[in-house]
């Protein structure tokens, strides 16, 4: 076990006319030993949903490769059948510095809900080809952070999506109307959030804080439901971070299994350093093993 290696590879989870160069996800799977389904390990996916307000080129799904190094080197890798992070497409940014997008890239014109639609979608694929119903933590970072906490079967028709064991929501904007308000001064925070809604006649719907659709939301289904936040985060406010808190305790049987974990580091730090990350996911996952009874323990 000590000399296994991690083994990367890209896959497509649409196909056909719809399909654009953003709709993969990146896969590490040990080379050495088949994932079984039953096996009682974990997925770890950080959807890790990937931040980088919805638009940034800059910020993909490979920005997950730094804490899987420092997961796959700490003695949790025993709990760990593999690692998944999910690309989407991203809204428009004419004006990024190095790496534009235009008018004609499908894959660089998204609005809500396409980055919603894009991440169930990996998914569903990700349940299909490897089984991870009730056996990933889901792991959301800024804009990700928000999406783990807008996923909903609502936005799938006459599908269920997998329910996560556990949802980590990391620097997470939830309470749209605020974040704007507490930033009112820097108008590319307005700028950021209309540019990815920008039919704010569904900002309830899309705003995790203000939500309330009927039926379960995804996150509501998790065994631990966590939100992680620096002091130190420089983009993202405290303020946001107890928005959700308050919003995942409403529900009676939810109230018991939500958790804080507070964070270090600057907004990006926390997934560029890779430690930062990893280490809320341990921690994530030791809540979950404390959260589940004895008979039921499969990590």
């Amino acid at each position: 076990m000590g000399d296994v290696q991690l083994k990367h590879f890209r896959q497509n989870y649409l196909h056909g006319s719809n399909s654009t160069k953003l709709n993969t996800v990146d896969v590490w799977i040990p080379e050495s030993f088949p994932i079984a389904p039953g096996d009682g390990k974990l997925w770890l996916m950080g959807r890790y949903i990937h931040g980088g307000a919805w638009r940034d080129p800059d910020v993909d799904s490979l920005s997950f490769e730094p804490a899987v190094k420092e997961l796959w080197k700490s003695s949790m890798r025993l709990s760990i059948a593999g690692f998944a992070s999910i690309n989407y497409r991203l809204s428009p940014y004419s004006s990024h510095p190095h790496d534009p997008s235009s008018p004609e890239d499908p894959s660089r014109n998204a609005h809500y809900p396409d980055h919603l639609i894009d991440v169930a979608q990996g998914l569903l694929y990700l349940e299909e080809h490897y089984h991870i119903d009730n056996r990933y933590i889901l792991v959301g970072h800024s804009a990700g952070g928000t999406m783990a906490f807008e996923l909903h079967n609502w936005y799938m028709p006459r599908t269920m999506l997998p329910i996560p064991a556990v949802v980590l929501g990391v620097s997470g904007i939830y309470n749209f109307e605020a974040f704007i308000e507490n930033h009112r001064e820097i108008p590319a925070y307005r700028e950021l959030m209309e540019n990815a809604f920008p039919d704010k006649r569904l900002w309830e719907r899309a705003s995790p804080y203000k939500n309330r659709l009927p039926n379960y939301a995804t996150w509501e289904q998790a065994k631990a439901i966590i939100i992680a936040h620096s002091y130190q985060d420089e983009l993202v406010e405290e303020a946001q971070s107890s928005y959700m808190l308050e919003r995942a305790r409403m529900p009676p049987h939810c109230k018991d299994k939500v958790h804080f974990l507070a964070a270090t580091g600057a907004h990006d730090e926390i997934w560029a350093s890779g430690y930062i990350l990893a280490d809320l996911i341990i921690k994530s996952i030791g809540i979950l093993r404390q959260a589940q009874p004895e008979q039921e323990r499969e990590v």
